[in-house]
């Protein structure tokens, strides 16, 4: 029961964060299962420093469809040595969100975004994040940078991620898979065998 206040009218409840279990998303993500009851436009929001979780966490408790891609990154303390593993967001300072007007306006109340991009191609976006989270699914080594405008379209054809489409670097005596996600600027990359990859003419929606 809320607090009555001195007045004798009752205090608001106070929303709380649900404690979302990030390890789960790395196995599972949400965009597998969008509920069909969930109405809007997807938005990319910028978030304010550190702020991915806790908004991601807010928009859950309001209501709202989001999605924050993370992954499991381990590092090496320099003073013990000891090696530590974390869950960090893939793209730094983002958080996906599906909302119409109303929930729009209730994520901007949230005071943790800083600004929000509009998404002009939805479909495009839902591919490229399922791209992403199929890479972040099998546990591979995830790298994310600015957007790579060099290289060749190429499909993957062997392998766990058999089926992804993306642009490829030369690494040594490997390759480099860029998989881009165009409204950030961004890109996510994995290393790959070259014998599992077949040429592309084009981008995957062309392509075909």
């Amino acid at each position: 029961m809320p607090a009555d206040r001195q007045d004798g009218s009752a205090a608001a409840p106070e929303l709380r964060r649900p404690g979302l279990d990030w390890t789960a998303m790395l196995r599972r993500s949400p965009l597998e299962a969008v509920p069909e009851c969930v109405a809007g436009r997807w938005w990319a929001a910028h978030t304010r420093p550190r702020c991915e979780k806790l908004l991601a966490e807010d928009l859950a408790v309001r209501g709202v469809f989001q999605y924050l891609p993370v992954c499991a990154r381990t590092t090496r303390s320099r003073r013990t040595g000891r090696r530590s593993r974390s869950i960090v967001p893939v793209f730094t300072g983002y958080v996906f969100f599906i909302a119409d007007e109303e929930q729009r306006i209730r994520a901007l109340a949230t005071n943790r975004i800083v600004t929000l991009l509009p998404v002009a191609a939805q479909d495009e976006l839902i591919r490229q994040l399922r791209s992403v989270q199929a890479v972040v699914r099998h546990g591979l080594d995830v790298e994310c940078g600015p957007a790579v405008h060099v290289g060749d379209w190429v499909r993957v054809v062997a392998g766990p991620l058999a089926g992804l489409a993306g642009r490829v670097l030369q690494r040594r005596s490997s390759m480099r898979l860029i998989i881009n996600v165009r409204i950030l600027a961004q890109s996510v990359s994995v290393d790959i065998s070259r014998d599992t990859v077949e040429p592309l003419a084009g981008p995957p929606d062309q392509a075909d």
